[in-house]
């Protein structure tokens, strides 16, 4: 018995004995306290993000909304899968739209020169003949093409990608664009051509046109408002063109006011003739503004070969009307496209032109 005794002394002492840790062991009610905390946290978690998903954000205008957050573009749809987002862009229709008025591609026998007469525009003041573009020398049986990039300025690096393009190249800016009179100015300085890319109001609602649109069924001087304020963003363009518009430019009231705006501004519209119904040659024939209408997308489809088709699609045009307009964006498939096709342009037979020498202008009606 004392042997027993003395060894359950020397345990206990050993147990005790300072630097010694006491045996791990399992206390059920910290256990509960912390598995309860975890549940708690997830719980929580998921509670906000219901909420985040379900509640709607506060109503404010879409000018607002636009100004504080970017257009969502075609190559950013990846990028915000999940999130409810509407479309930049209209699909693009893939038509080839023969030229109305043609100018047969013929032999010249002297040196002529074709002067545009659309001098840039300026704010708050009547342009004179002292701003007129440089004319453009006529090359004999050479077919014009005038290749306009439309989109620009919301994407800036791609837009100063497109600047650096071998030119003349027609560039048209969105009106809602930011530091919009430092790029147009780079374009201009690159000898690019300028146009102003208005928002019109397009078919469906499931595709966002941005800021200041120009709507259908609105008070003329609502309208108004709209296309002055998309008119002062900046200066030194020739003309505008639409973006998107499938239902604004079927409108002939809207569009007729737009005409008789830019008549005001000694401007020419550019029909991107987004829908079939377009009414924009009517309005400009009404109220006798130049005028001019695509004739070939080149980017309906986003794929350099694609794309390198509906180039071969405009010289085809080219030769056999005397002149095409092209409309792209600035994609990387296009600049993938375009960059060895503007190569070599000259040698195959074409004169690359600013859109302007290709529009006629009209007299007035009456």
């Amino acid at each position: 018995m004392a042997i027993k005794s003395r060894t359950r002394k020397t345990a206990n002492n050993k147990s005790a004995a300072p630097g010694r840790r006491s045996p791990f062991r399992l206390n059920p009610l910290r256990q509960a306290f912390f598995v309860g905390l975890a549940v708690a946290g997830i719980a929580i978690g998921y509670g906000v993000g219901y909420l985040a998903k379900t509640t709607p954000p506060p109503a404010t205008s879409v000018s607002v909304a636009l100004a504080t957050l970017p257009p969502l573009l075609p190559e950013d749809t990846e990028a915000r899968q999940g999130k409810p987002v509407r479309a930049y862009e209209e699909a693009l229709p893939n038509d080839i739209i023969e030229p109305t008025e043609t100018r047969p591609a013929v032999k010249v026998l002297k040196v002529t020169v074709e002067k545009t007469p659309y001098p840039p525009q300026t704010k708050g003041a009547a342009p004179d003949s002292a701003s007129l573009p440089a004319a453009v020398p006529a090359e004999g049986r050479k077919a014009r093409i005038a290749i306009v990039i439309d989109d620009l300025g919301i994407d800036r690096p791609r837009t100063a990608r497109v600047i650096r393009l071998p030119g003349p190249l027609t560039m048209s800016f969105l009106t809602y664009a930011p530091d919009l009179d430092k790029q147009t100015r780079a374009a201009r300085d690159a000898g690019h051509e300028l146009l102003l890319h208005i928002p019109m109001e397009p078919g469906s609602q499931d595709v966002d046109p941005g800021p200041n649109v120009l709507l259908t069924g609105i008070p003329r001087q609502e309208l108004l408002t709209s296309l002055k304020w998309n008119l002062d963003q900046f200066t030194g363009y020739v003309g505008v063109n639409n973006h998107m518009g499938s239902r604004f430019t079927a409108d002939m009231p809207g569009m007729v006011a737009v005409m008789e705006e830019l008549k005001k501004r000694n401007l020419f519209f550019l029909d991107s003739i987004t829908a079939g119904n377009s009414v924009a040659r009517k309005a400009a024939r009404k109220v006798g503004l130049p005028f001019a209408g695509r004739n070939v997308f080149l980017d309906h489809a986003d794929d350099v070969v694609g794309i390198s088709k509906r180039l071969a699609e405009v010289e085809k045009l080219a030769k056999r009307t005397g002149r095409a307009i092209a409309i792209g964006h600035p994609r990387e498939a296009t600049l993938k496209a375009l960059v060895p096709w503007l190569k070599d342009i000259e040698k195959r037979g074409f004169k690359l032109v600013p859109l302007s020498s290709v529009v006629k202008p009209r007299r007035s009606p009456g």
